[in-house]
């Protein structure tokens, strides 16, 4: 036991003294430690809990921001000594987190190329947070020691999950105590009446269950701030039986509240809706509310994913339009005709995939059952069509990544071609395999994470931690970059070089090579070729309907470390420009650094010409029940035609239309496109323009300019 003088770092401090070299155990010492020492305070706006990550090394996850002990040291010259301590014995346990250990030459080499990615985060779960408003701390307790008599020998695991709980009990009295001490100095009757629901709410909880709205609000915020602020999922179907029991004004009052901490905290993703294994419609007043409150106050965050199914009632769809409508770009809107499907394939029945929730932006995980909404790794799909140019090189940086499958101008038809191009891609997909069943076992060895183990069924029960296979379902999820420029440079070639001869395939190669320079009629045929994905042709989709139900099915036969299987989603984030950037020349038209490809399963940005029905009808040539995370379309649509009678009716007959036909997801995009180009010019006359971008929404000029471009070029459907 260490004797610190100082009082910063208690997390850190907490760790290195708890004797046992379980890192679990420590990492939830470590939280008792803050929690006892650590910033807490009470927002009297919103009459919520939380705490400040005042400790530089206090990290959920057991990940720390160990570089920045050194600007600690500056500022406390006086707490040196301490410091110099907490940081020597600290970084032993940093030096575990290290992925470049557990991959092999090959999967190094492609990693840092960069086309394939994997396992740079922990990655998002949705445990049972309400757990601890339903049941209580002392019921867990009660939980975790009837199965630590069932699992000999791990008493490390479970004396850490017993700490997690600690944590809640410690809080909880603080916050009462901290209420008291506000009370004291108020006067004003709105703020004495917070206070002393804050005081009445840790009278009994988190110890025992909490007994309405407010309290569930005010220990599900304090849950969600320990555990770093993930998604919290099925809000609407878990908070309802607390809702139903309060009084409207009260808990309208702390739905605004929550909603408030969600904005500001940036939330991750809240499901409403959606169907039961019978098909009955989940929705209740508490969806219908939290629809009202995003029409009400259109933020873009929290992210929102509304579900509907064949029995949803048309005042729901009718209130998601309307929500639409404002320009905030929520809800996401999800189909569990085909999302359920997907998790069913992975052998998760239909008791649990009608209870699916979205993670991060579009991540599908079954709450408080899984550990598998992680987009696990991406691939930029568009490299396979560069390999099999090259003979196994990247055209971006000529290093040799893929397989050798043979000089391409000696290929004779298009199907020698394709057949290699398949080559490639089952190439990648065994090697972003490796790197994210690598990045798993790291993940197993190196991250503990005794509370999400609490609340996440199967870890108690088998006595292993949430990343370590303890869940009941441990799927994976690998997301596609660069779809449509794929089968836009597959089409172009099928048509200009063997069936039209138009080019050799030796002129196309030295095309990319020279990047088109000396071929100006090559690329421009190639880029305004009408051969683009999106425009329902049959002769591109055909193609798309090939390379996407491949690469799916291949990933379905591919196990995950964590026990299950993968299977693809298509959440660009951010990333599409970044991903456009890691390509080289394309014969679809794209020229090395040039970064505007698609940032959905939808077509390049401006591209699909031909109405919003044939983009849909593009994007359902292929199976949209065979990826089993979110797979993204966005729409863009013009804000003066979708604020109309007959702009309703259209994107109410094109949803239903698209979802009848088992498309998995759509999302709203509701703007002008002078709105977005004098954005650009005048980007203070329009903080408040929301747009959609990849998964999530966002302000446009909040965007890089990259992204900007991104979504002005989405082509604006004004009608069917």
């Amino acid at each position: 036991m260490i004797e610190f003088k100082t009082k910063l770092e208690p997390f850190a401090r907490g760790f290195i003294n708890c004797e046992s070299d379980y890192f679990g155990k420590k990492c939830a010492a470590g939280w008792v430690q803050q929690a006892k020492e650590g910033n807490i305070k009470i927002n009297m706006r919103t009459g919520l809990c939380t705490i400040d990550n005042d400790s530089v090394l206090f990290n959920y996850t057991g990940l720390w921001c160990f570089d920045e002990l050194k600007d600690e040291f500056k500022d406390h010259p006086e707490d040196k000594e301490d410091l110099d301590i907490i940081a020597k014995e600290i970084e032993p346990w940093t030096q575990k987190h290290n992925l470049s250990r557990y991959l092999n030459d090959l999967e190094s080499r492609n990693y840092c190329e960069g086309h394939i990615t994997g396992g740079y985060w922990e990655g998002h779960a949705v445990p049972d947070f309400v757990d601890v408003c339903r049941y209580g701390t002392d019921y867990l307790r009660e939980k975790i020691e009837a199965n630590r008599a069932l699992n000999p020998g791990k008493d490390d695991f479970y004396d850490s999950c017993i700490l997690s709980m600690d944590v809640f009990d410690i809080l909880g009295e603080r916050y009462r105590n901290l209420a008291k001490e506000y009370l004291k100095n108020r006067t004003d009757p709105e703020e004495v009446e917070k206070l002393n629901t804050i005081i009445r709410t840790f009278d009994h909880a988190p110890q025992r269950p909490c007994r309405d709205f407010a309290e569930a609000v005010i220990v599900l915020v304090m849950v969600l701030c320990v555990d770093g602020n993930d998604s919290p999922g099925y809000f609407d179907q878990y908070m309802y039986d607390f809702w139903k029991v309060t009084d409207s004004d009260i808990r309208r009052k702390y739905l605004d509240a929550i909603w408030e901490y969600f904005h500001e905290t940036r939330i991750w993703n809240l499901t409403i809706a959606g169907s039961d294994e019978n098909w009955n419609d989940m929705s209740n007043d508490l969806t219908y509310a939290i629809l009202d409150i995003v029409t009400e106050k259109k933020y873009q965050t929290p992210n929102l994913t509304a579900r509907l199914h064949r029995n949803s009632p048309k005042k729901l769809i009718e209130a998601i339009y309307r929500s639409l409508a404002t320009g905030c770009g929520l809800p996401g809107i999800y189909n569990d005709e085909a999302v359920c499907v997907a998790l069913e394939r992975l052998g998760i029945p239909p008791v649990d995939s009608h209870r699916y929730v979205m993670n991060g932006c579009n991540q599908i995980d079954i709450q408080g059952k899984s550990h598998m909404g992680l987009e696990d790794g991406e691939v930029i799909m568009a490299k396979a069509v560069e390999f099999t140019l090259f003979n196994g090189e990247s055209g971006k940086t000529g290093n040799k990544l893929g397989l050798e499958t043979g000089d391409p101008t000696t290929f004779e038809s298009f199907d020698e071609f394709y057949d290699a191009f398949t080559k490639q891609m089952d190439y990648m997909i065994n090697v972003i395999v490796g790197i994210c069943n690598a990045a798993q076992k790291e993940q197993a060895d190196n991250i503990p994470g005794p509370l999400r183990s609490v609340l996440i069924e199967g870890c108690l029960e088998k006595g292993l931690e949430y990343k370590n296979r303890g869940p009941i379902y441990g799927h994976g999820q690998i997301l596609i970059q660069a779809f449509a420029e794929t089968v836009d440079s597959l089409a172009n070639i099928k048509k200009y070089v063997y069936d039209d001869k138009r080019y050799t395939m030796a002129e196309v190669v030295d095309a990319m090579h020279k990047d088109y320079v000396g071929y100006d009629e090559m690329y421009h045929t190639f880029k305004n070729s009408e051969m683009k994905f999106g425009n329902d042709i049959e002769y591109v989709d055909s193609i798309a309907r090939d390379v996407m139900d491949h690469f799916n099915s291949e990933l379905l036969k591919k196990p995950t470390y964590r026990g299950g299987f993968y299977s693809s989603g298509c959440s660009p984030f951010v990333n599409a420009p970044g991903a456009g950037r890691k390509l080289g020349t394309l014969p679809n038209g794209l020229k090395t650094d040039e970064c505007l490809i698609a940032d959905s399963i939808g077509a390049t940005p401006g591209c699909d010409t031909h109405g919003p029905t044939a983009l849909l009808n593009s994007c359902l040539s292929f199976d949209q029940t065979l990826p089993g995370s979110g797979f993204i379309l966005n729409l863009k649509f013009d804000r003066a035609i979708f604020n109309s009678s007959e702009g309703e009716e259209v994107f109410e007959s094109l949803l239903k239309s698209y979802f009848d036909r088992k498309g998995q997801m759509v999302t709203a995009t509701v703007v002008s496109r002078e709105e977005l180009l004098d954005a650009q010019i005048h980007p203070e006359d329009h903080r408040d323009l929301i747009v959609r971008v990849g998964g999530y929404c966002d302000y446009f000029v909040n965007i890089s300019k990259s992204l900007q471009e991104n979504v002005i070029a989405r082509t604006s459907h004004c009608g069917a």
